[in-house]
């Protein structure tokens, strides 16, 4: 057996069954070969909706997501959702390849420094014999780390004879036990003391399945409940839940969390969005729970550190609580639940939809009233996403991929093709700027050759929009930052796709229908002013 036919076998082993990539000399006849053995590949446009789409697929199904390119360029063009997979903490593996062994070839790249400069992980094949042991290696490490790890197989080694094997070795997670007794009864001395507590669930919560022991330790202690944006709607129907916690919360939830004393967070970073730069944790003391130590007090200072899994914590904190009788008044949070009941979204802002454009945040609320209640909501970002995130509902928060780590706009397409390889069954929608759609539109043609059941709603303002408030806030004029897009329905129809121009929110209530049965992706052309700011 060679190389090459080696590496198709040892991935199926290891349970990968769906590839993202291009074919180039270092990596077409392994895909070739993984083909013939049943293994899907999605063709890419570019070598970076690869990565992007193995990162939204791993996100969206839960396990390690593979992309394959091939060398020098093939590997440059990755980088930049190859950051955003770091920076998001998927766990993506990227395969590749060094160039032929001959130090003049115009193709020659370092390997070990692209992935270092963009945070990721690097194991190098050295000999065939080795080729099994570094896949196993690689995957290990992308499991353990929770980041992206490149594996290169030089081309050298690709036709060579593989010769005896190591078996492939499924990754195991990690293993988390409890804090120690001095950790949780700090903690629980501050927590016990506290009148007005919050308990925060963050992504890292959300992992460690620690929902019903949140609550209960929430009722426990009579504290709402909240999420950071990564954790959205995973409390959804408790009385008691806030929503997101930061500066995408709703007024009800913003009183709640500037009137409390205590924030008690389970598996959440408190990163300059939820903790909006420190300031609404500036006045409370705050417990931090995490399994990774090293995100203890990194973007904010905290009172008190316990390290172990959100689950075996919040089970633990619950237990004590009710063995030393703890039962707080609940008068207040009775009122921030009949404040909930009552608050809508609507009473936030002031609908500025136009007479041949729509309010982004009217839009955002009827199309979680039109579509599935099943679906896969998958976020470019720009300045429509303030707008869209508190409104547009999932199921659970693992329906909810946002390509923002890295404050890249362009990356939500390929993130949402691979969220809806990885979910057929699923309705999958984007939300995406005009600006973010258009720099990566070639890849709308794998949707469509994949047909893929894709909701594209590209909310369109016909500029960038964050940068057209900052020059008003300085003195320039915005216009200088309008673009003259071509119509992008037509475009979409020349892909072989469908699509609808919308003006009015009422035009949002046909896609009822359409979003039943996609046999393909669908664009909504959503059009906006330019001139409402729904920041300020």
């Amino acid at each position: 057996m060679k190389v090459y036919q080696q590496l198709a076998t040892a991935l199926l082993e290891h349970g990968v069954d769906t590839m993202f990539g291009l074919m180039g000399d270092a990596n077409m006849l392994y895909l070739c070969d993984y083909m013939e053995r049943g293994g899907r590949f999605v063709p890419v446009t570019h070598e970076g909706g690869a990565v992007g789409m193995s990162d939204g697929w791993s996100r969206a199904r839960g396990r390690v997501g593979v992309a394959s390119v091939t060398h020098g360029p093939a590997l440059s063009n990755t980088v930049t959702s190859l950051i955003e997979a770091v920076r998001s903490r998927s766990r993506v593996l990227l395969l590749t390849g060094d160039t032929p062994a001959e130090p003049t070839h115009f193709q020659r790249l370092d390997l070990a420094a692209v992935a270092t400069m963009a945070g990721a992980g690097y194991e190098k094949v050295h000999k065939p014999a080795d080729l099994v042991r570094s896949l196993n290696q690689a995957l290990r490490r992308v499991v353990a780390e929770d980041r992206p790890v490149l594996l290169d197989l030089p081309i050298g080694l690709v036709r060579k004879d593989a010769g005896e094997q190591q078996p492939a070795a499924r990754p195991l997670s990690r293993a988390i036990g409890l804090p120690t007794e001095e950790q949780l009864n700090g903690a629980l001395g501050l927590i016990a003391s506290a009148r007005r507590p919050v308990v925060l669930a963050g992504r890292g919560a959300v992992a460690a399945d620690a929902r019903d022991e949140l609550i209960a330790l929430a009722d426990q202690l009579a504290a709402p409940l909240a999420t950071t944006l990564l954790a959205k709607d995973w409390f959804h129907g408790h009385p008691s839940n806030l929503g997101i916690f930061g500066n995408l919360s709703h007024s009800v939830a913003t009183a709640a969390i500037s009137e409390a004393d205590c924030i008690i967070a389970f598996g959440a970073s408190l990163n300059s969005h939820t903790s909006f730069h420190g300031e609404l944790l500036g006045d409370k003391k705050v417990v931090q729970v995490d399994s990774d130590p090293s995100a203890f007090g990194w973007f904010t200072p905290i009172d008190e550190a316990v390290s172990g899994d959100a689950k075996a914590v919040a089970a633990a904190m619950g237990d004590t609580l009710r063995a030393v009788g703890h039962a707080p008044t609940r008068s207040r949070l009775e009122k921030i639940q009949q404040r909930l009941r009552e608050h809508r979204l609507t009473d936030d802002f002031q609908d500025r939809t136009g007479a041949d454009t729509v309010d982004v945040r009217t839009a955002a609320i009827r199309l979680n009233e039109v579509l599935p209640r099943k679906r896969v909501l998958v976020s470019d970002i720009g300045r429509f996403a303030v707008g869209v995130w508190p409104a547009v509902r999932v199921a659970a928060p693992r329906d909810f991929v946002c390509m923002g780590g890295f404050g890249s706009i362009g990356l939500g397409l390929s993130g949402a093709i691979g969220a809806a390889v990885a979910r057929p069954g699923d309705l999958t929608v984007l939300v995406v700027g005009d600006g973010g759609f258009m720099m990566n539109m070639a890849e709308f043609t794998t949707a469509v050759r994949e047909r893929l059941p894709l909701l594209v709603v590209v909310l369109n303002d016909g500029a960038y929009g964050a940068e057209h408030f900052k020059l008003v806030h300085i003195g320039v004029d915005p216009d200088y930052s309008l673009n003259a897009w071509p119509e992008l329905v037509p475009m979409a129809e020349a892909m072989g796709a469908r699509g609808m121009t919308v003006r009015r929110p009422a035009d949002l209530d046909t896609l009822r229908n359409i979003a039943r049965d996609l046999d393909g992706p669908f664009l909504v052309d959503v059009r906006l002013d330019p001139h409402v700011n729904i920041v300020a």
